[in-house]
């Protein structure tokens, strides 16, 4: 299970609204793996899920490193490359 991230990257506004007012909505892995192309990108990191789809254009490290990931929980790819409070200073 994932808990949405209406904070992330993308479309935000659809996130927020899928997530209600101020309540985070927690979703199932299933529910994620529908969101698994690049032009429907989230991914889960550390429990969290975040549509990546705008930023992985922008990604520094490219764009298929986010995609490749689309709809999974790629926690263990981040990891070891970023800090973990990265998602909060970026988004």
């Amino acid at each position: 299970q994932a808990q949405l991230n209406s904070q992330g990257a993308g479309n935000r506004r659809a996130l927020a609204a899928m997530a209600g007012a101020e309540a985070p909505r927690t979703l199932s892995m299933k529910e994620v793996a529908k969101h698994n192309a690049k032009e429907d990108c989230w991914v889960v990191l550390y429990g969290k899920a975040y549509d990546l789809t705008r930023f992985g254009k922008v990604h520094p490290g490219g764009a298929h490193l986010i995609y490749d990931n689309a709809g999974k929980d790629a926690t263990a790819v981040f990891d070891p490359i970023h800090p973990k409070d990265i998602m909060d200073k970026l988004l």
